[in-house]
């Protein structure tokens, strides 16, 4: 799977779960929560040692909070010590997400560096650090706090897993492990047609929003 098939189907999650009503609610909630902690005197929480490292040359068009989520969810996400598979630190994880983050429309894309921002942040308030600064471990139990939560949180969860799982299993270096030989629709010449329909949510009883 190319990264402009990747960026649809992360298109296609983002959309799924949220509204622009539904995110802007949570963004300023969410916002109004880290400042809290920050007016609470824990700002200096909110800084990371790797806030003074700067991203590598060719990150253009992440931000360096950015590399350095991603940087982190490649470590917490893909556990690959006492395995075959090769680490991540020796398959682009972070550059295959960003570009496949090229591939995406400008607003969305907008909306979505507000939420890794978000993401980042909201760690402070559950584990007195960002999302960057957590061991594998509690990292691994942040995202299934979040997989558990509100709609919003769930889809992010979700966006930011796929981007890194996608960024290392579609890369080439990880496919002799698993005696992958590559896609059957390129060997094939297969065209692509697209997402598959998602499962239909609950009837909306009017009450969604108030609930997200």
């Amino acid at each position: 799977m190319t990264q402009q098939h990747t960026a649809r189907r992360i298109t296609a999650t983002w959309q799924r779960g949220l509204t622009r009503r539904r995110f802007l609610k949570w963004t300023l909630a969410g916002t109004a929560g880290v400042a809290a902690v920050a007016a609470g005197g824990f700002a200096l929480l909110r800084r990371s040692p790797l806030d003074e490292q700067p991203k590598p040359a060719w990150a253009e068009g992440l931000s360096r909070q950015e590399y350095h989520l991603f940087d982190r969810a490649r470590v917490v996400l893909l556990p690959t010590e006492g395995t075959d598979l090769p680490a991540t630190g020796e398959v682009p994880v972070v550059a295959n997400v960003q570009k496949t983050l090229g591939f995406m429309a400008a607003p969305l894309r907008e909306q979505l560096a507000t939420g890794l921002g978000l993401f980042d942040n909201a760690a402070v308030v559950f584990h007195g650090r960002r999302f960057v600064d957590l061991d594998p471990a509690t990292g691994r139990a942040y995202f299934d706090a979040w997989s558990r939560g509100n709609v919003v949180q769930r889809t992010l969860a979700t966006v930011i897993k796929q981007l890194t799982y996608s960024a290392y299993w579609s890369d080439p270096a990880t496919w002799s492990a698993i005696e992958f030989d590559g896609p059957v629709s390129e060997q094939w010449g297969l065209a692509y047609l697209g997402n598959a329909p998602l499962p239909d949510e609950a009837p909306d009883d009017g009450r969604a929003e108030e609930r997200a």
